[in-house]
């Protein structure tokens, strides 16, 4: 034998799952395909087993049917011959039959029906099982029937010696075998084939030729030991069910064993499987499926009330519908198969599908059935989930003596909750033991947790309550959720919760044709009615086939041809079924219809209404009836026209808890993909249907906060809002209003603050500018004097250079003139010698020596007032240096004062800058590039 690992053509042996006495399993994984299978292997060499072995597999892959497990390739490996199988991960029957455990009668019928299918399938190929018993019998995790080792029993008949096989020559237990109870086997070669208690009387070898109503008798022994939790016969066993060879002795009736909830036409049923004259046992397996089938969950006859309908319609099956449910009777049994292992399961499937109607009327009522006593709590999340689920609790801990205290006793609640998400579980559990009996918590419309609560942490808490019910398989209490598949992803925003719930997830898929068949023609016939033509239903069969949301579209055809039957023939006709224009035509002018009879003056309403009534994901929304009276300022305006949809079956209403209002929404989810006057509305609306939504929630939050300002839109959203207002032609509630109001004149009140702003930011920027101005003028006049004085001081210095030249030739004269004066008097006093000498001479000219002495006196003066000018020329000179020093001292001073006011300029040019942020600080840079070469410290 191979061992985990080993790698056989394209198959990897991953362990053994199975071991008996013809071979040994193995689960393997196919390497080309990428999925697991299973591996038989044929452990004895025996030529006659090896034969049977091969036999089997081709008997069995001649069979091709769903309730027949698939071969899918026969080898040889080292010698030994094996199977490659699918891989069924499950159980067997046995693990509902042993120590004596009763199915309700209900379970056991849809267990034999899928295996009767399996039986019908392989009579019709010539085959017969002969060894059914529940080892053979598997139950996959997702309830699908499987039906094991066909032609095995055959197989050995044949490789039998023809003389053993002869009539009148069986091979019956002995006296003493009979006394110990030894050889109860009685299948080896040669010997009585089978399993003794499932054997039927020709079996025993009595000489009766074997064929298929063998296995007509098989499935009798297994109804009775499902349906009772015993053989007939007990508590004979081994070679003492010999007895049933024994023809003269009839087979105990199943009503002495019975649960008295088994109908009487149902134990006539079993009863007539197992008699013992074969040719007066049910003639083939699906005569005997046929009679079997009535019992199934929703198939058995329901009295209807006068004028009540066998069909929903567009609304959901509820739980008191179960017996009008029909076509899902696979995916009910795979669910209450897994529910028991699993405490946290999702339905998924896509919209119209039929989740909720498939939990409600199908799981449930399966549920109550199997003879535990079931409680089921339905919530939907809607916009406050905690507080929905503190709804369903309050009364489990109520005190409250008055309506104001059950409302602060259900808030107190909805924080504890909040803080304490195991609480929620706590108390189910308390309920469920205390009332010994099982809780199942419906959460519907899952998908409303995403579309209609926008806060995570508000989700978060809700997920945290669901997982802390639904973390023990061995509790009392199950979690069942219904999701649209297209919002399964946003699950994985709380890890912890997805983990659970992805192990318990079941795909509902749109039923099978045979199964909308089923939809549309049991209720009918249940009511005693029948279609005129069949190809009534398959015209409406190939049109739903393929359409989304099929289920409700049906119901809803289905229930307008129900209501212009013709009673005196028990028909539905085909002339109403051509009125209503069939399945495509009904829904549409039946909404058309209704909208027509409203009036035009109401249609903007209704288009309002409806508008509200679904998401911006174009889901249904569940919204407060309070919220859509605001629509319209007529009192009751709003409510007549909701009345009237109500009663046209297009909305619903439900209470809310507490007696605290209602809310309205569209009856189902079909209406929004498949009206076209409503997806042409969502069209027109499409730009703003997600405003619309946020708009809606905001207006709500800002009126329960009293109006707070912060919760008013601001920037981007204020200007869409404002956009918005203008262009929306719509009817708003007076919160939407006011809000869209108050947000508009918030805006413009910022707007009219940021112009002040700007203004005041211009204003201080122009003063900057004309003081930057006005500063220039007085650096450039500084700049001029500057200039000015120092040409003054240059000038004051010609002129003391002048002076002093002055001076010097003053002096240069004075010099001069002492000069001449000693001159003159040298010359006097010659003359005064030559005057003793000549002194007539002196007379002569004494006039003209005073002359001479009164010039030279004068040039004295003139070379003392000289002197004089020059010292005055010279003080001046001084004082002129030292202005010319001070002038250029000033000018300095003047380009340091000037350096700070352009030091000052830019700083508060950078804090303008950040402050408002304008424009016109771009020009000034600019302006100040232009202007700094003028603003440079004079050198």
């Amino acid at each position: 034998m191979p061992h985990p690992g080993v790698r056989i053509n394209q198959y990897e042996m991953i362990k053994m799952i199975g071991e008996g006495g013809m071979g040994t399993v193995f689960l393997a994984r196919d390497l080309r395909l990428g999925r697991r299978v299973a591996i038989k292997f044929l452990q004895s060499n025996q030529p006659e087993l090896t034969q049977r072995f091969l036999v089997e597999a081709r008997t069995t892959a001649r069979c091709q049917h769903d309730n027949i497990v698939v071969i899918y390739e026969v080898g040889e490996h080292n010698g030994a011959p094996y199977i490659v199988l699918e891989f069924l991960s499950g159980k067997p029957l046995t693990h509902l039959t042993e120590n004596g455990q009763r199915l309700p009668y209900t379970r056991a019928v849809e267990i034999m029906c899928s295996i009767l299918r399996a039986l019908q399938c392989a009579h019709e190929q010539g085959i017969v099982h002969r060894d059914l018993k529940p080892d053979n019998i598997f139950i996959t995790e997702s309830g699908t029937i499987k039906v094991l080792d066909f032609g095995i029993a055959k197989v050995l008949q044949q490789s039998q010696n023809p003389s053993e096989q002869q009539p009148g020559a069986p091979r019956m237990p002995s006296p003493l075998e009979l006394a110990t109870g030894a050889n109860t086997a009685l299948t080896r070669h040669g010997t009585i084939m089978g399993t003794l208690k499932y054997m039927s009387p020709e079996q025993w070898g009595i000489g009766i030729e074997i064929d298929h109503l063998t296995d007509i008798w098989a499935s009798g022994i297994l109804l009775h030991r499902m349906i009772c939790g015993r053989h007939p016969l007990h508590p004979l066993d081994g070679n003492q069910l010999v007895v049933t060879a024994m023809l003269e002795l009839p087979m105990p009736s199943m009503t002495e064993a019975a649960p008295t909830d088994v109908p009487r036409e149902l134990i006539q049923i079993v009863d007539r499987c197992l008699l013992k004259i074969k040719e007066q046992r049910w003639q083939s397996a699906a005569q005997l499926l046929a009679a079997l089938e009535v019992f199934l969950p929703g198939r058995r006859t329901q009295t209807l009330q006068i004028d009540e309908s066998p069909y929903a319609g567009l609304s959901s099956f509820q739980e008191s519908d179960a017996g009008k449910f029909f076509g899902r009777n696979r995916e009910i049994a795979a669910m209450v198969t897994r529910i028991r292992d699993r405490p946290l399961m999702a339905v998924v499937g896509s919209s119209g599908v039929g989740k909720s109607s498939f939990v409600r009327a199908g799981l449930v009522p399966a549920l109550k059935r199997s003879g535990e006593t079931w409680e089921t709590l339905v919530v939907r999340p809607g916009r406050k989930p905690l507080e929905a689920l503190a709804g369903i609790v309050a009364p489990m801990v109520a005190t409250a003596a008055n309506l104001a205290d059950e409302v602060e006793e259900q808030q107190k609640l909805v924080d504890k909750l909040r803080r304490e998400p195991g609480h929620l579980g706590h108390l189910m559990r308390v309920r469920a033991r205390r009332d010994s009996r099982r809780i199942l918590l419906f959460v519907d419309q899952f998908e409303e947790l995403y579309t209609l609560v926008g806060d995570p942490n508000e989700r978060a808490a809700f997920t945290a309550c669901l997982a802390a019910v639904a973390d023990d398989a061995t509790s009392p209490l199950r979690v069942v959720l219904s999701i649209r598949s297209d919002f399964l992803d946003r699950v994985a925003e709380d890890q912890q919760f997805v983990a659970e719930l992805s192990q318990g997830l079941i795909f509902l898929g749109p039923p099978s044709r045979e199964g909308l068949r089923e939809a549309i023609a049991q209720p009918a016939e249940m009511a005693g009615f029948q279609f005129e033509r069949p190809d009534i239903v398959d015209d409406m069969l190939d049109h739903l086939e393929t359409t989304p949301g099929a289920l409700p579209l049906l119901q809803f055809t289905a229930a307008k041809l129900w209501e212009t039957r013709d009673v005196a023939r028990r028909l539905l006709t085909a002339q109403s079924y051509a009125a209503l224009g069939g399945v495509a035509g009904a829904l549409a002018s039946h909404a058309d219809r209704v909208v027509t009879d409203i009036g035009p003056n109401k249609a903007p309403l209704v288009r309002a209404v409806l508008l509200r009534l679904v998401t911006a994901e174009r889901t249904r929304a569940i919204v407060p009836i309070s919220e859509l009276r605001e629509l319209s300022r007529e009192v009751g305006e709003v409510q007549r026209l909701i009345d009237h949809m109500v009663d046209a079956r297009l909305l619903v209403v439900q209470a809310l808890e507490g007696g605290k209002g209602s809310t309205v929404e569209i009856v189902h989810e079909s209406l929004v993909q498949g009206w076209p006057t409503l997806r042409r509305w969502l069209d027109e609306n499409q730009d703003d249907a997600q405003l619309v939504d946020q708009l809606r929630v905001a207006a709500r939050q800002w009126q329960q906060k009293n109006f707070d300002a912060g919760l008013l839109w601001r920037g981007d959203s204020a200007a869409e809002a404002r956009k918005f207002r203008a262009r929306y032609k719509g009817p708003l509630s007076d919160v939407e209003r006011g809000f869209l109001d108050a947000v508009i004149h918030y805006e413009a009140a910022q707007a009219r603050r940021r112009r002040t702003a700007i203004i005041t930011g211009f204003t201080t920027l122009s003063m900057i500018v004309i003081a930057t101005m006005v500063l220039l003028v007085i650096v450039q006049k500084s700049r001029t004097a500057a200039k000015e004085n120092e040409a003054k001081a240059i000038a004051a210095q010609h002129e003391a250079q002048d002076r002093l030249e002055q001076k010097e030739r003053a002096e240069a004269a004075r010099l001069a003139a002492e000069k001449e004066t000693k001159k003159a008097v040298q010359e006097t006093q010659i003359v005064t010698a030559q005057k003793e000498e000549v002194s007539g001479e002196l007379v002569k000219s004494k006039e003209d020596l005073i002359k001479e002495r009164d010039t030279a006196n004068a040039n004295a003066v003139a070379a003392e007032h000289a002197q004089r000018l020059a010292e005055s020329n010279e003080r001046k000179a001084e004082k002129a240096e030292n202005e010319a020093i001070t002038a250029r001292e000033a000018t300095a001073q003047a380009n340091r004062e000037l350096q700070k006011q352009l030091d000052k300029e830019r700083d508060r040019r950078i804090q303008l800058e950040n402050s408002i942020g304008s424009k016109a600080i771009n020009d000034l840079k600019d302006f100040s590039k232009k202007d700094s070469e003028k603003l440079k410290p004079l050198k």
